[in-house]
């Protein structure tokens, strides 16, 4: 027995109307759309309890607008998991639970109306759980808290789930007053910890993708979107760990050639554009394993794992010769590019090495002419 289950509801109002503020400020300086739609689901739970915490007093108002605005609330929740997942929805959708309790369920029999909310909440729920755990199906980097709401989400909907089988089994004198009904008081009880609960977590979730967009927009070239010298030193350590030394390592090292003369006879804005040509044509032609990154000015580099000699110089000059044709048209065709080859085979690769000697190769492809494939130690 709740006997002060009013100033629960009050209680719990303030928690959930305190979240929906967090999360409209948080909205305010990352301006990620989901956090605006979930900050409505608290606010229109938080308005939900207030209407609960007046039950004995206006019957009509906790009954009609608190059981609709508590639909809301899940309609919204739902519709922020499917905006957060990167997916449209019509806004339609999340009020259509509540607009259904306003079309006639709520003057329905108390047993009905226990079993159709539950019913109802359970498919928002339901829904929710979905886009939350195959968010991180559809990411290269899963998200902790989008399995901890997942998983707190599905288990409230196991919980609608129950409550829609046994709600017209329940004994529930609906002529007693609302306080008296111990069914009901931790019903709304657990409710309203379910949703503070799933609230700090909501907000963990958007902090932890905004924290891992930073860190990889970190390791991005923002001209060429490759990525930086950052991540390809990252890549080198990845792949020092998992050498072998059975394996054959190529390294390719890529210099634009006339790059400054491009930038003083053409402006810098044209000199970018070579840039950005070159970066889409090497991505174009290297496999779906290799590492290309964008280490200095006009310098970029592959790195390929398990490659034979043959595939890591076809790469180079498939590369070369593309580019050459896609840069005919800027800069009066003055943009080709020059590339040194060092290729280490049946060992662990030293890295250290493997750059000097690809630098030196890139060297003798400059000075024999540019725009040509050299390979180390030919």
């Amino acid at each position: 027995m709740l006997p002060l289950a009013p100033t629960l509801f009050s209680f719990s109002a303030f928690v959930l109307l305190l979240l929906s503020t967090l999360m409209y400020l948080i909205w305010r300086r990352d301006r990620e759309p989901e956090e605006l739609f979930w900050s409505a689901a608290f606010s229109m739970a938080g308005s939900a309890f207030v209407c609960f915490a007046f039950r004995n007093v206006n019957e009509t108002v906790s009954i009609v607008a608190g059981n609709a605005l508590a639909l809301w609330a899940c309609g919204l929740v739902w519709t922020g998991a499917v905006i957060f997942k990167g997916k449209a929805v019509h806004p339609l959708l999340s009020f259509a639970g509540g607009l259904m309790w306003l079309a006639g369920f709520w003057s329905a029999g108390i047993h009905l109306r226990i079993v159709a909310f539950a019913i109802v909440a359970a498919i928002y729920e339901t829904l929710t759980t979905y886009e939350l755990f195959s968010y991180n199906r559809a990411k290269d980097k899963p998200l902790l808290m989008s399995k901890v709401a997942g998983w707190i989400v599905g288990i409230h909907s196991g919980v609608d789930i129950i409550v829609a089988i046994s709600g017209s089994f329940v004994e529930v004198d609906p002529g007693s007053p609302f306080t008296d009904s111990w069914v009901l008081q931790y019903r709304w009880l657990e409710l309203s910890s379910y949703l503070a609960i799933l609230g700090f977590v909501l907000i963990a979730l958007s902090k932890e993708r905004i924290a891992i967009r930073q860190e990889s927009a970190a390791m991005i070239d923002a001209l060429t979107g490759l990525a930086n010298r950052r991540a390809f030193d990252l890549a080198i350590e990845r792949a020092e760990r998992s050498a072998t030394g059975k394996d054959t390592t190529a390294l390719l090292v890529f210099d634009l050639d006339n790059f400054k003369v491009i930038n003083d006879r053409f402006g810098h804005p044209e000199g970018d554009r070579v840039l950005a040509a070159f970066g889409a044509t090497a991505a174009r032609n290297i496999r779906s394993g290799d590492v290309l990154a964008r280490i200095g000015g006009e310098e970029f580099v592959i790195l390929m794992c398990s490659v034979d000699r043959g595939t890591a110089l076809s790469v180079a000059e498939r590369i070369r010769s593309a580019f050459v044709e896609e840069a005919s048209i800027l800069v009066d065709g003055l943009a080709t590019v020059s590339v040194g080859v060092a290729i280490m085979a049946n060992r662990t690769p030293d890295f250290w090495k493997m750059t000097r000697a690809a630098d030196r190769a890139l060297y003798d492809a400059k000075a024999a002419g540019r725009n040509r494939v050299v390979l180390a130690g030919q």
